[in-house]
């Protein structure tokens, strides 16, 4: 798996994002706000129209993951950019039946290499649910050092949790 690569949205990405997030919608809806019992292709859609303008003005810098083939294995991305600190927010997914292969560990130390020697960043923080121990797995093989709880930080289906903050530093 270490051939996957990082590569911009396409409009002909529209149905390979919806198959994938339906496979995955049992995995995905317990940490995911955007991932809910009736996503459609319309959603789909809204999020690959907004790829373009999104990255333009530096509020998010998304990719999908892909094998060398062309099949999607999941999507990542920088969010929450802050370029006057160097500072953004990595978040990834991986469709359901490519879990446990780790995917989202090389997509996320591609993504992290990308963004300091592209694009200048200095610091990647990865923040996830406290219960959420896979992606808390993720950001450990990925490097990220784990810094704390961030007390109420994100909301989920189900309400408010804890979350806890990882980084990755340029150095």
């Amino acid at each position: 798996m270490n051939d996957i690569q990082l590569r911009q949205y396409k409009s002909s990405d529209v149905d390979l994002i919806c198959d994938a997030v339906t496979e995955s919608k049992a995995d995905l809806s317990p940490w995911m706000m955007w991932c809910h019992e009736n996503y459609s292709r319309q959603d789909a859609v809204t999020w690959v129209e907004g790829r373009p303008g999104a990255w333009e003005r530096n509020e998010s810098w998304s990719f999908l993951v892909v094998e060398p083939c062309g099949q999607l294995l999941g999507t990542c991305g920088i969010h929450r950019i802050d370029l006057l600190n160097g500072v953004g927010e990595l978040g990834y997914w991986v469709r359901s039946s490519m879990i446990g292969q780790g995917i989202a560990t090389i997509a996320t130390r591609k993504l992290c290499q990308w963004a300091f020697a592209e694009k200048g960043m200095h610091r990647i923080e990865i923040i996830m649910s406290v219960e959420n121990i896979a992606s808390q797995r993720v950001a450990e093989k990925a490097g990220a050092v784990r810094e704390g709880v961030l007390r109420q930080r994100i909301v989920l289906q189900d309400g408010r949790h804890d979350a806890l903050m990882f980084a990755v530093l340029k150095d």
